[in-house]
């Protein structure tokens, strides 16, 4: 297989504005207005870092202790009526076996929420990040740096007390650094349009349009063939906020898609797609979010790239004391997947992963906090996918302050 690198990178074209905003002569404030600094230390254990097949003979051996430094700015800083958020992060990770992976993320995001008048508002802003790819879907034990960012923006007009009009556009970048990778770098462009019915109980019903276009910039080449993996996904979507008591709320985001691929139309797909999320006593000390979905998307392989997702999943959190907090997680996902053009007589391409989380956070100080958390996942995968079928658990400890 040969690969073919074609030019091009998003680019955070947002952030230098937004960033320049903060100094602004009207937006002048102390630091502790605007800017929270704070640092974190993170030791880490997983039992199976490398996700390997425990199937496969040779497999085990993949455990790891590995500690994480962070260093970073949280930003908050209301502008007249608008308000800009973010943080800009680094974080060194050094693993204590497998030293050839230590890396340095980068995380950064900011949001301008914007209001002109009475009757328009948005967001505009951007994100980056930087971290080591999982090795969920790639058996490679080499250091992988995946690097993800997106540029966005959206605009409502309230045209009426009971009606608005909204418009959006987000650019996304997906780009790994290992050459065998590279196949799955990939932008994504979405442009969106919909109108509201704004009820009295600030509820929420009405339909979206949307487009999302995916380009792949670096092709294979198979059987003397470059692939061209690009698509075009359409999609008319019901668009639901229900405020269905004080205390529950319903979401509900679906409709129909279809998913055209530039390579070959054996490749497209087309059905119902949605999300559907539920929040219960988001006033309370406990607080719940359940949620499921039926979404095609990006899938990350080595012979597939597109894959139909379902699944289900609900998080929780107490708040036990003023000081400790309580957080759980539970998530079961399935995916069917679409093969590469040329890739044939392949069967069973599905998979199924399940993940569950649990955490406690203490805050001795205002200032200071202490988390323990731990995680066990596990895949049955696919062969024919080479999506391998393992079984991973762990747990960490980080101290984080602020200052």
């Amino acid at each position: 297989m040969v690969m073919r690198r074609v030019p091009g990178a998003g680019k955070l074209l947002v952030l230098p504005l937004v960033i320049g905003s903060l100094y602004a002569p009207h937006a002048q404030a102390q630091i502790s207005d605007t800017l929270t600094p704070f640092a974190s230390a993170i030791v880490s254990y997983d039992d199976n870092l490398l996700r390997r097949d425990l199937s496969v003979v040779g497999s085990d051996g993949a455990s790891d202790t590995y500690r994480s430094a962070v260093v970073g700015v949280g930003i908050n800083r209301p502008i007249s009526r608008q308000r800009l958020t973010g943080n800009i992060r680094a974080t060194k990770v050094t693993f204590n076996r497998f030293g050839e992976l230590d890396y340095t993320g980068k995380d950064a995001a900011l949001d301008l929420d914007w209001r002109l008048a009475q009757t328009l508002s948005g967001h505009i802003g951007a994100t980056y990040s930087q971290s080591l790819a999982s090795f969920a879907d790639f058996q490679v034990a080499a250091r992988n740096l995946r690097v993800q960012n997106k540029q966005y923006g959206n605009v409502a007009w309230r045209l009426h007390p009971s009606w608005q009009l909204r418009a959006g556009y987000t650019s996304e970048d997906f780009d790994f650094d290992l050459p065998s990778q590279q196949f799955n770098n990939r932008t994504e462009k979405t442009v969106e349009t919909g109108f509201d019915y704004l009820a009295p109980s600030e509820s929420t019903v009405g339909l979206l349009a949307r487009q999302i276009k995916g380009k792949y910039p670096t092709q294979a080449l198979n059987n003397g063939v470059f692939i061209d993996n690009g698509f075009t996904q359409d999609e008319v979507k019901l668009n639901v906020v229900w405020n269905a008591t004080g205390i529950s709320q319903v979401i509900f985001v679906g409709g129909w898609a279809r998913r055209e691929v530039n390579s070959s139309s054996l490749r497209n797909a087309s059905g119902t797609n949605g999300r559907l999320i539920v929040n219960w006593n988001k006033f309370s000390s406990v607080q719940l979010t359940g949620m499921a979905w039926r979404e095609f998307g990006a899938a990350e392989g080595v012979f597939v790239n597109t894959a139909l997702s379902t699944g289900q999943g609900i998080n929780a959190k107490w708040t036990a004391t003023s000081k400790i907090e309580v957080n759980a997680a539970y998530k079961n996902e399935k995916r069917d997947f679409k093969p590469l053009q040329g890739v044939f007589n392949l069967t069973g391409l599905t998979d199924t992963t399940k993940t569950a989380n649990l955490g406690v956070t203490y805050k001795p100080l205002r200032n200071l906090s202490l988390g323990l958390s731990a995680f066990h996942t596990e895949r049955d995968g696919s062969i024919a996918a080479r999506t391998s079928s393992f079984r991973a658990k762990g747990a960490a400890f980080n101290a984080t302050v602020t200052f």
